[in-house]
């Protein structure tokens, strides 16, 4: 049984009905192949431990759209300071939808892979190398950024990207966080779909 069960129909509320209706546009939008919900239905990943508290849900999901949809940064740009997080952050269910939606946006298997593994994937563009670069700095930092650190970075990305990266960083620690104290559900991945190996379970 799901550490969170779905929440029974007579306690939903507005709040509830809004974040599900919520998920299911954006995952619409995005490979067909990723499930948000599991076999029992449930709602996966961290909506399901996000609907017991209903008064941030919305509030929550909001933040979490606006973060992933800025302009400041190019869809690959975004994916590859999420598998930068995941590089340090074992969190099974991220993983699964996020290898398939960097690979969605023109990452290869083996770029993922490498993401994911901490280490600069090849064969990206300059830009992208220093997002990566510098997001997993920030999913590592455990205190104040070293001067050295963030002048190198200052150097190669204006602030408001350097900032920008910081929202998704922290949005998806945040998110796993969310995901890892639920019972971790992940569903088997369709047919031909990629999801890279973490490196805190080999």
């Amino acid at each position: 049984m799901s550490r969170f069960p779905a929440i029974p129909p007579e306690e939903r509320t507005e709040a509830h009905d809004k974040l599900e209706n919520g998920l299911a546009e954006v995952f619409s939008k995005g490979p067909s192949q990723i499930e948000w919900k599991g076999s029992s239905g449930t709602i996966l990943g961290p909506y399901s431990p996000l609907l017991y508290t209903p008064e941030i849900a919305e509030p929550w999901f909001n933040l979490a759209l606006t973060v992933t949809r800025q302009q400041r940064l190019t869809m690959r740009e975004k994916e590859l300071a999420v598998l930068a997080v995941l590089a340090e952050y074992d969190a099974p269910y991220v993983l699964y939808t996020h290898s398939q939606v960097a690979i969605a946006v023109g990452l290869s298997q083996e770029q993922v892979q490498q993401a994911v593994d901490g280490e600069a994937p090849n064969g990206l563009s300059e830009s992208e190398a220093e997002v990566y670069s510098f997001a997993l700095e920030l999913a590592r930092l455990r205190g104040p950024m070293d001067s050295a650190v963030f002048d190198n970075a200052k150097s190669a990305l204006s602030r408001d990207r350097m900032v920008g990266l910081a929202h998704i960083v922290s949005g998806f620690i945040y998110t796993s966080m969310l995901c890892n104290v639920s019972d971790g559900e992940v569903p088997a991945p369709a047919e031909g779909a990629f999801v890279a190996k973490s490196r805190h379970r080999k």
